[in-house]
């Protein structure tokens, strides 16, 4: 009889049952395992090869953009179109790249996914700004050529600024897109060199955003204030350094400039001669402290429109005189000084006078400050030098307009005048005016100390003379507001003259001091602190006195009087406390004067 399966079981009780199952299990997931792994992989290898494309043409687009830069600067415009159409094509193949379905998968493997997500993330960020921001501003500039530039009989083309202001805000919305895509980036959990390049260029992009933000808003303007949509009057002072002021010297000589549809024409010229004195009628509504700080005659004798470190200022004062005196409207006032024409004409090269003179970059401003004053003397020398200021400007506007020297010249010797406060404008219309208030050009003061802690030195001469040829002028600024929580600011100020005795009896009249001929000379000093501050205490050595302290411009003042006799010095020195707040780094501003002042600011722990 054939035994049952259960007696076979009994029979042999120890014998484990067979599970036929499991092995083949096991063996199916092995192989399932050892078919990811080598999935894994593969798709590691993928995605590393595609990682190594990518970084190596977002380091070719890295050093693209320093092409960019160069060539932007050496107005090399049609490289400009070459190198941008480069870095397009290298941008676009990075972000191809990250975008492959593998590489997206990879995202969500712990570890290397963090770093892949933002590795894409910044490779699309900056193809949307070489797309959209290089790209159209790059495509304006290569039409461009340095001879389309230039002014031609007078006349500057708007066309390419109209085409560059639509470039520029599809620029400024890119850079702006891009910069909160960045600051949007999630950099936790990646590795160092991921969160460096993150940080690093959220900053760049925030940088960018900034800078083309504002430069579109100065070139949306530029069309208007060229007389785009109608004719502008503009009054341009000539400031005389040899008789300092605040902003520089006083308004010795003054041209009506006229543009329409950016054609640049000279109309009327006049000197602060032609203006007679207000003596008791203010030319505008008068400021008692400003009065007080400056004398009443700020506001009655136009040569003295430039005595405040305050552009807008002079420039309405400016405004107020030529209209109510000469007549017209007045949409805008630019001032500027022989050493910014002496940079210009190193662009545009010599030019001559119909006196026989030839203006240099190394002869303007002894010759238009000094020697004509020496030629020109008696009673008829005041309108003779006038006369030879006015042409001077003519001829200067002539070379500048008539397209005498290179457009890149032109432009640095133009912006050295800007940073040195030599070159200034103000716009009659509020909202140029505005945009102009954040820019160099504006000739203001910081009101705050968030991007820089300024202090400001300035000088008037209040001796009615020409004698500031002969004067050398240093300041320094001590500070401890980078280690301080509640800092002071120390400046000091040197003033020298140069004038021997020799040559103090050689001085024409109008060169020397009308009340004390060559003998002596005064200068008041202007000690303006930083936004917030307190005056503490005043220093003065022989031939100098503390005048007064106030407050102007949000700031306080010492007001310092310096008699100079040939060959003297003198120094003044003025403290001022802050409270405890945040200070910017911290900077020294000063009158541009004829013979530059040599600034040094000691701030221990500051960058």
């Amino acid at each position: 009889m054939t035994d049952s399966i259960a007696d076979r079981a009994a029979a042999v009780p120890n014998r484990p049952r067979r599970r036929k199952q499991r092995p083949r299990r096991a063996l199916i997931i092995l192989a399932v395992c050892v078919g990811l792994v080598v999935v894994v992989g593969a798709a590691a290898g993928w995605v590393g090869s595609r990682v190594l494309t990518a970084k190596a043409e977002l380091e070719q687009a890295q050093v693209l953009v320093g092409t960019l830069k160069s060539q932007a600067t050496a107005m090399d415009f049609v490289g400009l179109g070459a190198t941008s159409t480069k870095l397009s094509a290298a941008t676009s193949k990075a972000v191809d790249q990250t975008q492959d379905p593998i590489w997206r998968a990879a995202e969500i493997i712990p570890i290397a996914g963090p770093n892949l997500s933002a590795v894409r993330q910044l490779a699309e960020a900056v193809d949307v700004v070489a797309q959209e921001a290089v790209a159209p501003v790059a495509e304006v500039a290569s039409g461009l050529s340095a001879a389309s530039l230039k002014p031609v009989d007078g006349k500057i083309n708007l066309t390419p600024i109209l085409e560059l202001n639509s470039a520029l805000a599809t620029a400024s919305a890119a850079l702006d897109s891009a910069a909160e895509s960045v600051a949007a980036i999630e950099l936790d959990g990646t590795v160092a060199q991921v969160d460096a390049a993150g940080t690093q260029f959220g900053t760049l992009l925030d940088g960018a955003a900034t800078t083309v933000g504002d430069v579109r808003s100065i070139a949306s303007v530029v069309p208007d204030m060229l007389g785009a949509s109608g004719p502008r009057t503009y009054i341009l002072i000539f400031q005389n350094l040899a008789e300092s002021t605040a902003l520089g010297g006083t308004a010795a000589a003054l041209t009506e400039v006229t543009v329409d549809n950016g054609q640049i024409s000279i109309a009327r010229q006049a000197s602060s001669q032609t203006f007679p004195w207000r003596d008791g009628e203010p030319v505008i509504a008068e400021d008692p402290t400003l009065a007080a700080l400056y004398s009443p005659l700020i506001y009655t004798r136009l040569n003295l429109a430039t005595s405040r470190p305050d552009f807008p200022t002079a420039a309405q004062i400016t405004q107020a005189f030529w209209q109510q005196d000469l007549g017209g409207t007045v949409d805008g006032v630019i001032s500027i000084d022989p050493a910014a024409l002496a940079h210009m004409l190193g662009a545009t090269g010599p030019v001559a006078m119909s006196t026989g003179d030839v203006l240099t970059k190394d002869n303007a401003v002894a010759l238009l400050l000094n020697e004509i004053y020496f030629r020109y003397q008696g009673k008829n020398g005041p309108d003779q030098t006038d006369a030879f200021f006015a042409e001077a400007a003519m001829t200067m506007f002539n070379a500048v307009t008539n397209s005498q020297g290179e457009p890149l010249d032109m432009l640095n010797a133009v912006s050295q005048g800007v940073n040195e406060h030599r070159i200034m404008a103000w716009s009659a219309h509020p909202e140029e005016q505005k945009i102009l208030e954040g820019t160099p050009i504006a000739g203001i003061l910081p009101a705050s100390n968030e991007a820089e802690t300024t202090t400001g030195v300035f000088f008037r001469d209040t001796s009615t003379s020409k004698m500031d040829f002969y004067l050398e002028t240093g300041a320094t600024l001590s500070t401890d507001v980078c280690t301080a929580a509640t800092p002071t600011f120390t400046t000091k100020v040197d003033l020298h003259s140069t004038l021997t005795e020799e040559l103090a009896e050689k001085l024409p009249s109008y060169v020397a001091t009308e009340y004390w001929g060559a003998d002596q000379f005064r200068t008041e000093v202007y000690v303006y602190g930083p936004p917030g501050t307190s005056f503490v205490s005043a220093d003065v050595a022989e031939g100098a006195d503390l005048l007064a302290t106030t407050d102007d411009l949000g700031r306080p003042v010492a007001k310092f009087n310096v008699m100079l006799t040939p060959g003297q010095t003198s120094q003044v020195t003025a403290t001022f406390a802050g409270p405890a707040g945040t200070y910017g780094a911290p900077a020294l501003r000063t009158t541009p004067m004829l013979n530059p002042t040599t600034v040094a600011v000691d701030a221990p722990g500051c960058k």
